[in-house]
């Protein structure tokens, strides 16, 4: 039987070699490492790990579903039925914690009858990411995961961090337990003596986790996969390379015997654990020094990806650094956007043609959309897939619905996934493709209402109520309520918390004064809030089903109203631009 999520095969004419060998590195195993911890690798995009003590146990980082954690929770119990003392959540990505309430309740977290350990700003960082930059971050995930590719030789390989990211129901359990940036916390849990310190790589918030006795060091997402980091996401995120390699000096500090990780199998031996954490250090000084060296020569992102074109040969695909995650050319773009930003010193990008403008005028200098399909074909015949991928976005630019121009952008992108080294890149491709082929929306609405994912007022939700509000600040539509001043009292049914929301001209500011004379009050649970904020009820209907208590419906409609809707990313269109 293949225990293998990831899609496995000796060889595919429609898959990259080394992705598909990459594949057998994410074989569904819990391993044992150091007698009494406990990897579980395969069951999803996040490894969770099983510390078993004298008289209970820490999870650390429970993983990315409720359902999936489940499934891992129930493996474990076939080890021990020993309770759960503590949870580590190693920092604020979702897949670190959305299972939680898989092992512990929240009432356990509030009595502290179990730890539950996190970054002082891990709750702040959750709610930038899923709060505020919801819509942004889930359309873009779903596209670098393929989330609603098929599995196998024409759809998801794998993930390059693991074999599958996991959907399902995400639910938050809040920590009891802090660590201040730079601090570390010494414990003894169940008899096993511990060190979590703060150790900022991947993210700031980050977590390690070091077992004194076993000198086993969990390093969570600080070696972020058996593949090179992504120090630049294609989701949409830049990684501080400096902090990230001198976090890992860090690491090595401890002198492990014994690495764990959230993406990658155990290594044992202490030889083994420095040489693995010197390579990914210096993978990542050397993509930053190097790409450093050519900005101070004046070389624009382009030129610096075509003078280094690939790693020093003794990094370059070297086991457990390949590019299957992040790649040198992403990384490379996203330093000198860290550092200098979006203008890269040619005058003629500082004040552009709309890309629809510049499409228009290059397709006449081609001779006109006749001309440009031809060499299109040609292109494709020639197997150059890339120049016909952007020779035919032109046309699509000036007409999204010519269909003959996406057909051949669609298989000219199909193929360069195929040919994709990089899981990730792979996906977007496919996604691609599936969108210009208009079979994009059918696809992912037979998945259910936004494509199988939670709805944005589950999301939401999750958060605490003053960041649920805070998030909301971005969703005003400034141009539509540049000359509109109200405000609006929101109280919440079961805790009576109260926030005063007061559109200003074109801002919203949230205030905790209750005292804040209003125009109008509204009283509700916090889920209706999220539903009323997520659009997923009218204010009509809430009042119908006796959900709100209000004075004036037609006001708080009106208000209402001047916030956008969440954007599903159906309806995102990365691939016409």
């Amino acid at each position: 039987m293949n225990n293998n999520l990831a899609f496995t095969k000796e060889a595919s004419p429609f898959i990259n070699q080394r992705l598909l060998n990459h594949s057998s590195v994410m074989e569904q195993k819990i391993y044992q490492v150091a007698g009494n911890v406990y990897s579980a690798v395969g069951f999803g995009l996040q490894n969770p790990l099983m510390i078993e003590g004298d008289d209970g146990l820490i999870i650390v980082d429970p993983g990315e579903s409720l359902e999936s954690s489940i499934h891992i929770h129930n493996e474990f119990r076939k080890i021990t039925n020993k309770p759960v003392k503590a949870v580590i959540i190693t920092h604020f990505h979702p897949d670190h914690w959305g299972g939680t309430k898989a092992y512990i309740t929240q009432e356990q977290s509030d009595s502290k009858e179990v730890l539950v350990i996190a970054h002082e700003s891990f709750m702040k960082n959750v709610s930038s990411s899923n709060g505020q930059l919801a819509d942004i971050r889930m359309g873009r995930a779903i596209w670098m995961y393929g989330s609603i590719l098929p599995n196998g030789e024409q759809g998801v390989v794998n993930e390059g961090a693991g074999p599958l990211l996991q959907k399902g129901t995400i639910q938050m359990v809040t920590p009891n337990t802090t660590i201040k940036s730079g601090g570390s916390l010494e414990l003894t849990i169940a008899g096993i003596n511990m060190e979590i310190f703060n150790c900022p790589t991947e993210t700031d918030d980050h977590l390690l986790v070091f077992l004194k006795d076993s000198k086993l060091l969990h390093v969570a997402d600080a070696i972020q996969a058996e593949a090179y980091p992504n120090l630049y996401t294609i989701r949409g995120q830049n990684r501080d390379a400096v902090v990230w390699y001198r976090g890992l000096d860090k690491a090595r500090s401890y002198a492990p015997h014994y690495l764990t990780g959230a993406h990658m199998r155990p290594v044992s031996g202490k030889q083994e654990c420095m040489q693995l954490l010197t390579d990914y250090r210096d993978i990542i000084q050397y993509t930053h020094d190097q790409t450093v060296r050519l900005i101070n020569h004046g070389l624009t992102p382009d030129m610096i990806v075509d003078a280094l074109k690939q790693l020093p040969p003794h990094l370059y695909h070297k086991d457990r650094l390949g590019e299957f995650y992040g790649t040198f050319s992403q990384a490379i773009r996203g330093i000198y956007d860290t550092y200098i930003g979006w203008f890269d010193g040619n005058p003629a990008n500082l004040n552009k043609l709309s890309p629809k403008e510049e499409a228009i005028k290059m397709v006449a200098m081609m001779g006109g959309r006749e001309a440009v399909l031809k060499a299109c074909q040609e292109a494709l015949d020639k197997k150059e897939y890339q120049w016909c991928a952007q020779l035919a976005t032109y046309p699509i630019r000036i007409k999204r619905d010519d269909m003959e121009m996406r057909l051949i952008k669609a298989k000219a992108v199909r193929y360069l996934g195929y040919q994709a080294e990089n899981a990730t890149w792979r996906n977007w491709y496919l996604t691609c493709a599936l969108q210009l082929e208009g079979a994009f929306d059918a696809i992912a609405k037979q998945a259910g209402p936004n494509g199988g994912f939670p709805s944005f007022s589950k999301t939401i939700i999750e958060l605490p109520t003053e960041y649920m509000f805070e998030s909301y600040k971005t969703k005003l539509n400034g141009p539509e309520s540049e000359n509109v001043h109200a405000s609006l009292k929101c109280i919440i049914d079961e805790t009576r918390e109260t926030l005063i929301l007061e559109i200003r001209k074109g801002v919203l500011e949230i205030h905790h004064n209750s005292d804040f004379t209003c125009d109008e009050t509204i009283i509700a649970s916090k889920e209706t809030f999220a539903e009323i904020m997520a659009k997923d009820i009218t204010i009509h209907d809430a009042i119908k089903q006796d959900r709100v208590i209000v004075t004036t419906p037609h006001y708080i409609e009106e208000f209402f109203n001047y916030f956008d809707n969440y954007t599903s990313f159906i309806h995102m269109p990365f691939t016409f631009e």
